[in-house]
């Protein structure tokens, strides 16, 4: 009877030993396998790239129209003015982002900004302003502010280095957006009403217009045959604001096109 019962007592000890092993063991694999989740960092050529604009891209990727409806989401009164930290506006991009998309986009949009996918098209976007002021002469060679007439040829100009994205290019009076015709450069939003005034007289054709590429941002509603205006600017600046109110309160009454870079 005593041996029956020390053998049941030895049985149950086992079994209760066997049982904290095998729980042991679970959490030393369980910790193996934390550790060993892969960590990836990258480094890029350039200093980064603004999240409001990479959102505006990636949403362009979806559907073109979809850059414009998260442009006109943050060209509302007051917008970001409450948010006292990065962290905040990250926050209302996000936000934004998610209310012009499907809940599934809504996902691949989240994660394509984690991954800054659309920081390399920023980074060539930024090559386009100094193009677009290299084709016309300098200060010294102009009378105007904003060069008009004819030119007798592009006016060739120290390229900016690539990967130098955080600098703004050197315009006139170091205006951040302007619009290019074609023809001028227009710095101001008073230059750029007498330019509509004008170029509403002239024929279509008849005035030089400026090329126009697949990855420009083009105002919905707007007719290719009518004069262009390609404003160049970002997005959260009160320059491209202005710029943007006018050019599309023009082009929803006489289908002139705008095209943002």
């Amino acid at each position: 009877m005593e041996l029956r019962r020390r053998s049941r007592v030895s049985v149950a000890f086992l079994i209760s030993l066997l049982l904290v092993l095998s729980f042991a063991g679970d959490l030393c694999f369980a910790e193996n396998r934390r550790l060993k989740n892969v960590q990836v960092s990258l480094r890029a050529k350039w200093t980064g790239t603004p999240l409001l604009l990479e959102a505006g891209e990636l949403l362009s990727k979806e559907w073109k129209n979809l850059f414009w409806e998260f442009t006109d989401l943050w060209l509302e009164p007051d917008k970001g003015s409450d948010c006292l930290t990065a962290k905040c506006c990250i926050h209302k991009i996000v936000v934004d982002g998610h209310s012009v998309l499907s809940k599934p986009l809504g996902s691949v949009f989240e994660f394509s900004r984690m991954l800054r996918s659309a920081s390399p098209r920023l980074v060539l976007y930024r090559q386009l302003p100094d193009d677009s002021l290299s084709s016309y002469p300098s200060d010294d060679e102009a009378d105007s502010e904003h060069f008009m007439g004819d030119l007798s040829g592009p006016i060739s100009r120290v390229k900016a280095e690539p990967f130098l994205i955080s600098r703004n290019p050197r315009s006139p009076g170091g205006s951040c957006c302007w619009v290019d015709t074609g023809s001028a450069l227009l710095f101001n939003v008073t230059e750029l009403l007498s330019w509509l005034d004008t170029s509403a007289k002239l024929a279509v054709g008849s005035a030089e217009q400026p090329e126009l590429f697949d990855f420009d941002h083009i105002y919905f509603g707007s007719s290719i045959a009518s004069p262009v205006a390609i404003l160049y600017g970002a997005l959260g600046t009160e320059c491209f604001k202005k710029f943007h109110v006018t050019l599309v309160e023009t082009s929803k009454k006489e289908r002139k096109p705008e095209v943002t870079e």
